[in-house]
C-alpha cells in the first residue's frame, strides 16, 4: 500500500551483540552487602530509626533505609536481616539481631566513595549498638578484608567505564533497573 521495501540489518550479528551485552550485564551487576549484628542482645527499632535518620537516611515504601546524594539517586541501603522489613509504625516495637548496609555497584558512579561512606556508616552504627560487622558468613569483617572488596568495586565500574557504559549513568541506570 505504501510502496515501501524495508531493510533490516542481519540478525545474527544483532543477536551476538545483545548476548555479549547480557553477559557483560551479568558479570558487573554485584551488590556489596556488609552485616552489623549483635552481640548477644536485640537492636531496638526505636534507636536504628534514630541512627538512620541522623545519618541523612529515609524509610522508603520497600521498608528499607536510603540515603541519597543530593540529586535524589540511592546510594545504598540499609535493611533489617531478618524478615521483617521496616516501617513507620513497627519501629516502636521492632527488635532485630542484625542489619546490612547494601550498595549497588553498577547503578551509583564513585563507587569507591561511596563505598567507603557505607563502611563508615556501617561502623558508627556498630558502635552505637554495640554490634560488630560481619560478612554474608557472619565472619568479622576486618579492616584487611575490605580492600578487595573495593578494588573490586573500582574494577566493575572501570570495565562499565570502559564499554560506553558509565556506573549510575542514564545507561546503567536502565540496564540494571
Amino acid at each position: 500500500e505504501l510502496m515501501a521495501i524495508v531493510e533490516l540489518p542481519p540478525r545474527q550479528p544483532a543477536l551476538d551483540l545483545a548476548m555479549q551485552l547480557d553477559q557483560f550485564c551479568a558479570d558487573v551487576d554485584i551488590q556489596i552487602g556488609i552485616n552489623v549484628i549483635s552481640q548477644g542482645h536485640v537492636f531496638q527499632g526505636t534507636k536504628l530509626r534514630a541512627l538512620a535518620e541522623a545519618a541523612g537516611m529515609s524509610l522508603d515504601l520497600d521498608g528499607r533505609f536510603v540515603r541519597f546524594d543530593d540529586e535524589g539517586n540511592p546510594l545504598y541501603l540499609l535493611t533489617n536481616m531478618e524478615a521483617t522489613a521496616f516501617s513507620a509504625d513497627a519501629m516502636k516495637s521492632l527488635s532485630t539481631h542484625g542489619i546490612t548496609f547494601l550498595l549497588d555497584v553498577p547503578r551509583l558512579a564513585h563507587g569507591e566513595r561511596v563505598f567507603n561512606q557505607m563502611i563508615e556508616q556501617a561502623r558508627r552504627f556498630a558502635e552505637s549498638l554495640h554490634g560488630v560487622l560481619v560478612d554474608d558468613n557472619r565472619q568479622p569483617l576486618p579492616d584487611s578484608a575490605l580492600d578487595p572488596i573495593r578494588r573490586q568495586v573500582t574494577q566493575y565500574q572501570a570495565a562499565m567505564a570502559s564499554r560506553n557504559i558509565p556506573a549510575g549513568g542514564p545507561l546503567a541506570l536502565r540496564l540494571f533497573s
